[in-house]
């Protein structure tokens, strides 16, 4: 593959990168501030609310690490083709 198309590949997926990290912050606050509420309430429709809604975080979390994780290794593989096209490129 050409040098353009990698480094277009390695844009779009770090682009993509940034964003779902970006997500991961927000759900990693609203979880956090979710267990914080859960622990300081004392009234238990409250408690079961909060509990809820920081599972529902948690549970936003571990499918953005998993797309996170894709596209961590998808932008390892085209960094290496287009490492690999840049030296075969500088070459000749």
């Amino acid at each position: 593959m050409d040098i353009a198309k990698e480094a277009a590949y390695l844009y779009a997926y770090s682009k993509e990168l940034k964003k779902l990290n970006y997500q991961l912050k927000k759900h990693s606050k609203k979880a956090k501030k979710h267990l914080h509420k859960h622990h300081k309430t004392k009234d238990e429709g409250k408690k079961l609310r909060h509990k809820s809604k920081h599972l529902k975080s948690t549970d936003k979390i571990n499918k953005l690490l998993k797309r996170h994780h894709e596209v961590l290794s998808r932008l390892r593989h085209h960094y290496l083709n287009f490492k690999h096209t840049l030296k075969k490129e500088h070459k000749n």
